[in-house]
């Protein structure tokens, strides 16, 4: 589908950023361009966890995950943060409607060692496609079923790359809590403008830990799967936020970092 904007968001839209992200999806939908919203909820999830007397680590960046935990990922993503995001866009005009396990949209297989914890086996592109072409902006839940109905917790980058990839995206956007991808986080040396193929490298000699390994897989997978251009940005800077979905010129983008298929300006 031509002209897609795939946006990849918190659980909540709280902050100036917020606002931000629904005033500009509500614009995109109003101007007749497709855009998809995925979520997160990994605060939620692990308060939940916690809770229920559940503790379970971190792997790559990724929750291993077991049977018991995959109950509570799908309640707290499905039927808490889901339908909460629906009615904060719902209630600024947004005509969101919600996008969960019971949908089958997001197909999964188990990742090694991590029990319910899934990387995406595909997509269920007609099914967001007919949402889109009627005019809605579906709003997605990282939970992924395999053909068996066995649900599976997949990091919400991930799925948004591979929705991304499946509708040929124009432009993905990551909503995140740091300015954008660090070369070097320590020095603070941030990547403004850069290639898949120089991301890749500074992948391959480990420059990257922790959380930010599966976001710049995520990016990676993007631009792989067909997205022209994605972006990982501050989701609490209202202007990086504006200018992220609205700006139809990248070359001069001046926030977070911009990554391209293609080599870069500069």
């Amino acid at each position: 589908m031509q002209g897609v904007v795939v946006v990849k968001v918190g659980g909540s839209l709280r902050g100036e950023g917020g606002q931000a992200l629904a005033a500009c999806v509500g614009r995109l939908a109003a101007n007749a361009t497709p855009v998809v919203v995925v979520h997160g909820g990994v605060p939620r999830i692990t308060e939940a966890l916690k809770a229920r007397g559940i503790e379970l680590p971190f792997v790559d960046g990724h929750r291993l995950t077991t049977p018991e935990a995959v109950e509570v990922v799908d309640e707290v993503l499905c039927r808490q943060v889901n339908p909460e995001l629906v009615a904060q866009l719902a209630a600024l005009g947004v005509p969101a409607i919600g996008v969960t396990s019971a949908d089958g949209v997001v197909c999964a297989q188990p990742m090694p060692g991590l029990q319910r914890t899934g990387r995406v086996d595909g997509i269920e592109g007609a099914y967001l496609e007919r949402l889109l072409a009627a005019g809605r902006v579906p709003v997605v839940a990282p939970v992924g079923v395999d053909a068996a109905g066995g649900r599976y917790n997949i990091n919400a980058d991930l799925t948004a790359s591979a929705i991304g990839a499946a509708l040929g995206a124009q432009r993905v956007v990551f909503l995140t809590d740091v300015p954008g991808i660090y070369e070097d986080f320590e020095a603070k040396r941030l990547l403004t403008q850069t290639t898949a193929a120089q991301l890749a490298r500074l992948m391959e000699e480990g420059r990257f830990t922790a959380g930010m390994i599966p976001k710049v897989s995520a990016v990676l997978a993007a631009l792989q799967g067909g997205a022209r251009e994605v972006l990982v940005i501050d989701g609490r800077d209202a202007l990086a936020v504006e200018c992220a979905l609205t700006v139809a010129d990248t070359a001069r983008f001046a926030h977070g970092t911009l990554v391209k298929r293609e080599e870069a300006a500069g």
